[in-house]
């Protein structure tokens, strides 16, 4: 009987370090809620990628009126070494402390990305990153040059996903986009993966 158990023993290990060593991103537990971005990253979302590169824009917004400018001034920044976070996820990504290229939207270099855990609410196929990148890609959203995931909610009884989006280069004269999604199977990894 020993013998047996320590086979058992052996296989359960086995199993442990072949599941936990898959080389599958872990997703850790990233505030996801816009009003509180951790001070040492930049928060947002995954809007765009080309090539190694991601666009990350942050939800929240700052008000810029009280000294002539925008109320709606979105932060937003293209990130180089950036080659797994996919379109829809929402990240904190901290930079090489290299010098920032300050057009809008901002450039960086990222030195570390922490991606959140995409969240399936009870009832629906896909998962919040895959609603939004659904999102992204619907014919509503194209005329958007630097999208702003404002808000995103699954509605079960219909099966469709509801996601609230602005443009940040016209966030202040323009209006929020509504787009609809409906809840199906999840979309695959975006082009060039």
């Amino acid at each position: 009987m020993s013998n047996l158990r320590r086979v058992l023993i052996l296989l359960s290990i086995l199993i442990v370090c072949i599941t936990g060593c898959s080389g599958h991103i872990e997703c850790n537990s990233v505030q996801t809620q816009a009003n509180a971005p951790s001070e040492d990253g930049f928060t947002g979302y995954v809007v765009e990628r080309k090539d190694n590169s991601i666009l990350v824009v942050d939800p929240a917004y700052e008000d810029f009126s009280a000294n002539g400018g925008g109320n709606r001034y979105y932060p937003a920044k293209w990130f180089s070494n950036a080659p797994d976070p996919q379109i829809g996820s929402y990240v904190e990504v901290w930079t090489d402390g290299g010098p920032e290229n300050q057009p809008y939207p901002g450039e960086a270099r990222a030195e570390k990305i922490a991606v959140s855990c995409p969240v399936a609410p009870d009832g629906a196929h896909m998962t919040d990153a895959d609603a939004i990148r659904s999102g992204l890609l619907s014919p509503d959203a194209e005329n958007i040059r630097v999208p702003v995931i404002e808000d995103k909610r699954f509605d079960a009884d219909s099966g469709t996903w509801t996601l609230l989006m602005r443009d940040a280069m016209t966030a202040n004269e323009g209006q929020a986009v509504h787009v609809t999604v409906k809840d199906e199977e999840q979309v695959g990894k975006q082009g060039g993966e």
